[in-house]
């Protein structure tokens, strides 16, 4: 799935963590993520957020990912960019016994949007809205 990215205008600055190829700053990352919406006011979005930013990861190269974790006016916005092309690959139904698949399924069925954008110069962002109130 391919749709244009919402604009983002954030009412904070946004957070960006350069994760790399180092594994140890993924956990980092899950702390920020549950850190960030509380800090913003949008408490109830903690839980959304951290497993969709837990999941994203799967479709990005870790060895160039940056999460970028915004305050929109429409809720909050988890996106994890680098500079492969290779899009993340939606199956209809998770197989639970399978090594792998279900995290576009999860973040498919978590996000009130979500959706894969290209970057200018090269590369993707897979980012997934979390309304609030939603």
């Amino acid at each position: 799935m391919t749709l244009e990215s919402p604009p983002i205008v954030t009412t904070s600055s946004p957070c960006r963590l350069q994760l790399g190829a180092k594994q140890d700053l993924f956990g980092a990352a899950r702390r920020i993520v549950r850190a960030n919406p509380r800090l913003w006011g949008r408490a109830g979005l903690v839980d959304a957020a951290g497993v969709c930013v837990t999941e994203t990861p799967a479709h990005v190269n870790p060895a160039d990912c940056e999460l970028v974790l915004g305050n929109m006016r429409e809720g909050v916005r988890a996106a994890v960019r680098d500079q492969s092309t290779a899009l993340p690959v939606v199956v209809e139904e998770a197989d639970r016994c399978a090594e792998s698949g279900r995290g576009a399924f999860i973040v498919v069925n978590t996000a009130d949007l979500w959706a894969t954008s290209p970057i200018e110069g090269g590369g993707k962002q897979v980012w997934a809205l979390l309304r609030a109130g939603a």
